[in-house]
């Protein structure tokens, strides 16, 4: 167990701690903007400066995609990594 907290296993593991709390930290950006989004027409003139509001906020969810997608797939396989590399390292300390 000591192994997970020393050298290169423990650096990863500092690492992937950091990569997925920048994760979990835009799916809760995410899902604060997504309450705000309202599914509403607006055809009035009046509406327009409330429609380009909603238009804006649809865009800034949409490209918040791409990066919450990255940082979970590079989370995901920085974590398998870490559990390879830990599991290699018993099994070759053990011969």
């Amino acid at each position: 167990m000591e192994a997970l907290t020393t050298g290169w296993l423990g650096i990863l593991g500092v690492v992937w701690i950091g990569l997925t709390l920048l994760w979990i930290a835009l799916l809760g950006y995410r899902a604060v903007m997504a309450s705000r989004e309202e599914d509403q027409l607006f055809l009035g003139k009046g509406d327009e400066h409330m429609a380009a509001d909603q238009q804006m906020l649809v865009g800034k969810l949409t490209k918040l995609g791409k990066p919450i997608w990255a940082f979970g797939v590079a989370s995901g396989v920085l974590f398998v990594t870490i559990i390879l590399l830990w599991i290699w390292m018993g099994l070759r300390s053990n011969l």
